[in-house]
C-alpha cells in the first residue's frame, strides 16, 4: 500500500508542475492567457525553487527542479515549489495582476486540477503496483 501511495503523490505532483503552460508573454509577442507562466522577462519559469523536506532533504532552482525533488518524494514528506525571489522578484504580480494586468493565477489553475491529476495516478497505480 505504501509503494502505491508513494507512486500516486509522486505522479499526481509530477503531473500538476508538468501540466502548468508555459509561453511567450505579451512583452514576447504572445496573448494574455490565464493559468499560463508567462515568459516576459524570460527568468519567471526558471525561477521555480523546488525544495523537499522529509525522508530526504533535497533543493533546487530551475524550471524543471521540481523533477530531482519528486523522484525522492514519499508520503508524510513535506513539499515546496515557489516561484520568484532573486531571478523574478516580480511573479506575485504577475501571478496576481496589477494596475491593467490581470494576473495569470497559474498557481491556483493548476492547484484547481489537484483531483484530476489524483484521481489519473490512482488509476494508473492500481494496475502497475498489484
Amino acid at each position: 500500500m505504501e509503494r502505491r501511495q508513494d507512486a500516486i503523490l509522486r505522479q499526481s505532483t509530477n503531473d500538476l508542475l508538468k501540466g502548468i503552460d508555459i509561453r511567450a508573454g505579451l512583452t514576447r509577442g504572445g496573448t494574455f492567457k490565464r493559468g499560463v507562466i508567462p515568459r516576459h522577462l524570460g527568468a519567471l519559469a526558471g525561477s521555480l525553487q523546488s525544495t523537499l523536506m522529509g525522508s530526504t532533504a533535497i533543493s533546487g532552482t530551475g524550471e524543471n527542479s521540481y523533477v530531482m525533488v519528486i523522484g525522492e518524494l514519499k508520503g508524510g514528506d513535506r513539499v515546496r515549489f515557489v516561484w520568484g525571489g532573486a531571478n523574478a522578484p516580480y511573479a506575485p504580480a504577475i501571478h496576481y495582476g496589477f494596475d491593467s494586468y490581470p494576473g495569470t493565477f497559474w498557481r491556483d489553475d493548476a492547484a484547481a486540477k489537484w483531483q484530476g491529476y489524483v484521481r489519473a495516478a490512482t488509476a494508473r497505480a492500481k494496475v502497475q503496483i498489484p
